[in-house]
């Protein structure tokens, strides 16, 4: 069946963190395949809540799983829209949409005045058709970003990662440090972590790593390095196995797979560099 080039099924949803829920709402527009799938979204919508991914690696998943087309919306410009504004203006005239899907819980309009039947109603009247995806749950949980965003900020990384439905990964580029890995025999890369994420609980992780299509096993610390001084800037710091070469500015894909430690001062960069051999056993089972 040939895609209708000037028209749009289109997903609705913030898709902060693309997690197993969000993924249901990709699928149900991809699998429209009479029209060209793709996502509405706006930047800036939620200034108190923080989100799962940062906006590179939303927008690399979201490509990935299908979407031909991102619509990035400043959140100001249709703060104030009626439903039906929203759906006539924006829907239907700026995105031909023949198509919508969007989650259970999907709110819009003015205020979040407006939930996904009333999107179905108004849409109706429009001649779109309206997909209404119902909750994925694990654990008889239903899968959400609050929920994810609470475990990693607990460090339970191995349940966000069975609600995400991937490994919690950064793809940042890699920044200067202080080197003091090198000096007690554990290289590392430093990246920082991105504005506006959910923090994990600071400590160790193991890691997965991905340099330039190769992959490899890791430990990753987060935090702010109190041993070697370090009290502001929240930091990702990898030490990669069998890895010695240099990344700096390169972009650097860093997987956490499960916690390890919390983060903590050393009396000295001898115990450091013990506990860190402690921490490789640990990665290693």
């Amino acid at each position: 069946m040939a895609i209708n080039q000037f028209s749009t099924v289109v997903a609705l949803g913030s898709f902060d963190g693309v997690h197993l829920g969000h993924a249901e709402v990709i699928k149900a527009a991809v699998s429209q395949n009479k029209y060209i799938p793709a996502v509405f979204t706006f930047r800036n919508a939620y200034k108190n809540t923080l989100n799962i991914i940062d906006t590179g690696t939303k927008h690399h998943i979201l490509l990935t799983l299908g979407i031909k087309k991102l619509y990035i919306y400043d959140f100001e410009r249709l703060r104030d829209f009626s439903p039906e504004e929203f759906v006539a203006d924006i829907l239907m005239k700026e995105l031909n949409a023949k198509a919508v899907c969007c989650g259970y819980n999907f709110r819009f309009g003015k205020g979040g005045c407006a939930d996904a039947n009333e999107l179905a109603r108004i849409c109706g009247e429009f001649d779109i058709k309206t997909i209404i995806v119902p909750p994925v749950k694990i654990d008889n949980l239903p899968v959400n970003s609050t929920h994810i965003r609470k475990l990693i900020a607990e460090g339970d990384i191995e349940n966000a990662n069975r609600f995400l439905g991937r490994e919690l990964s950064y793809e940042l580029e890699v920044v200067g440090g202080n080197k003091l890995g090198r000096t007690i025999g554990f290289p590392t890369i430093n990246q920082n972590m991105p504005d506006g994420c959910v923090i994990p609980l600071f400590g160790v992780y193991k890691s997965r790593v991905d340099v330039k299509g190769c992959v490899s096993d890791g430990i990753t610390n987060i935090g702010v390095k109190p041993t070697a001084g370090e009290n502001n800037k929240v930091t990702i710091e990898t030490h990669i196995l069998g890895c010695g070469e240099d990344l700096y500015g390169e972009i650097i894909k860093v997987s956490l797979v499960s916690f390890i430690r919390p983060e903590r001062k050393f009396g000295s960069f001898e115990e450091l560099k013990q506990q860190i051999n402690k921490d490789l056993e640990v990665a290693n089972g």
